[in-house]
């Protein structure tokens, strides 16, 4: 007979454990020493509790393994597989979680970095009105998002007639009625004649504006509007105006996900 301590050092685990298993009916001894009292344990019992380490190294909790015991199944191999393959599964899906974490906190280094405490100077213009056709997306109303927008519009850039600068876009934002919603435009700065099927023609208004440029992916474009609207334009002592703010994207442009990319962002202001 094998005695706790045996079980310890066969399995690497401490005698604690044994003996929480034993008072949860998961894993029990043989039989008690009549006049030590010891737990001692036959030697047919050892893959049983082979199985139960392993199982529990592998993230399966006591219910789980209290549910196989009471079954009769912790040596039913098929059962065991569904269960493993189960947990794999989980698994997969926690370390899926885990990057999406660390991802999440690289970005916020980089944001910490990238602001550095330092504001970006912006340019102060002053421009006419002009018009620019394209497809819209409204927050409120349209399914999708801006990106998918982007994905709509680009293929079907090329039916607007009359660009002023073909190798110039637009991205306008048009506030609503409320605080809550806005109507983004993807677009052109044309002379507005021709509206292509499924377009639209937005005026932007003579407006003074302040202009940030935002370096690398559209992915952090946020993150730009952020430092605008919340530091840097505080900063500069600049008052936002109610308006339409757009980006600006021409030949410094080079994808949505090129960190060598910049986008003028151009804020109306008082």
């Amino acid at each position: 007979m094998l005695t706790v301590g045996h079980l310890a050092r066969l399995f690497g685990v401490t005698s604690k454990t044994l003996r929480y298993y034993d008072s949860i009916g998961l894993f029990m001894p043989s039989r008690i020493g009549e006049t030590n009292h010891y737990r001692l344990y036959a030697t047919d019992q050892l893959p049983e509790l082979r199985r139960i380490v392993f199982l529990r190294s592998m993230g399966l909790g006591i219910e789980a393994l209290l549910a196989l015991k009471r079954d009769g199944t912790l040596d039913d191999d098929g059962k065991i597989k569904r269960l493993l393959e189960k947990r794999a599964n989980d698994l997969q899906e926690e370390i899926a979680a885990r990057r999406q974490q660390v991802d999440a906190i690289q970005r916020m280094v980089e944001y910490m970095r990238f602001t550095g405490g330092i504001p970006m100077e912006a340019k102060i213009v002053e421009l006419e009105a002009f018009t620019v056709v394209g497809m819209t997306w409204n927050s409120k109303t349209d399914e999708g998002d801006v990106p998918a927008l982007w994905g709509r519009f680009i293929p079907r850039e090329r039916e607007i007639d009359g660009k002023s600068q073909p190798s110039v876009s637009y991205g306008i934002c048009v506030p609503g009625d409320n605080e809550e919603e806005f109507t983004y435009v993807a677009g052109y700065e044309t002379d507005g004649e021709t509206i292509p099927q499924g377009m639209e023609r937005i005026v932007v208004p003579a407006q003074r504006y302040a202009v940030f440029t935002h370096a690398g992916s559209v992915d952090r474009l946020s993150e730009t509007y952020e430092l605008i609207y919340g530091k840097w334009l505080q900063q500069q002592g600049l008052q936002l105006a109610k308006g339409i703010d757009y980006e600006r994207y021409d030949e410094r442009f080079r994808g949505p996900h090129d960190d060598r990319s910049e986008v003028d962002i151009y804020i109306p202001i008082v």
